[in-house]
């Protein structure tokens, strides 16, 4: 895959300031985004990680973004007290 040219310049995010709320961010999309959109992003990356690393790894993968997403929200979004 070649280069991006639009993304030259900028460093790598981290995943807490990758979500970050920005209301310029979301462009036209809106202020919602359908549910559809999302499960063909979850969908497409899935079946590309099966085919380039297996099912188990996949799982492992999946997993792990998922505790971490959930240790996020835990931390930025609720009451821990």
């Amino acid at each position: 895959m070649s280069n991006n040219i639009f993304m030259e310049d900028r460093s790598p995010i981290s995943f807490e300031e990758y979500l970050q709320f920005n209301e310029n961010g979301r462009g036209n999309l809106g202020d919602m985004l359908p549910v559809t959109v999302y499960r063909m992003l979850e969908y497409s990356i899935k079946e590309e990680l099966v085919n380039n690393f297996g099912k188990e790894k996949q799982i492992e993968i999946f997993r792990k973004a998922g505790r971490k997403s959930g240790e996020y929200f835990a931390k930025n979004m609720m009451n821990l007290d």
